[in-house]
């Protein structure tokens, strides 16, 4: 017999609102990790940012320290990554109906 891969119940008990529900609250799990990945991208951002800033001799001067312009570049492309997925999750095709 099926089970279900998140909750371990057997598919064959569980009838066609439960089915959903359950797709519905995996949905609804994934768009909330997307969420807080995004706000784990910003959070390094800031703080890249926040790290180049103080560094002396303060400003924006250049070169960066490496260590502030990595946050901030994998912050970038995680933030973008996170947006992206997101958007994915909430098109109506991917949507739960």
């Amino acid at each position: 017999m099926k089970s279900c891969p998140h909750c371990n119940n057997p598919l064959g008990e569980l009838g066609p609102e439960d089915r959903e529900r359950l797709r519905v609250q995996r949905w609804r799990d994934q768009v909330f990790r997307a969420a807080q990945l995004s706000y784990l991208a910003l959070v390094m951002l800031m703080v890249g940012a926040g790290w180049w800033w103080f560094q002396s001799p303060t400003g924006w001067h250049m070169p960066p320290p490496l260590a502030s312009l990595l946050l901030v570049f994998f912050g970038t492309l995680l933030y973008l990554g996170a947006r992206g997925w997101t958007l994915w999750l909430k098109l109506g095709r991917n949507r739960p109906s």
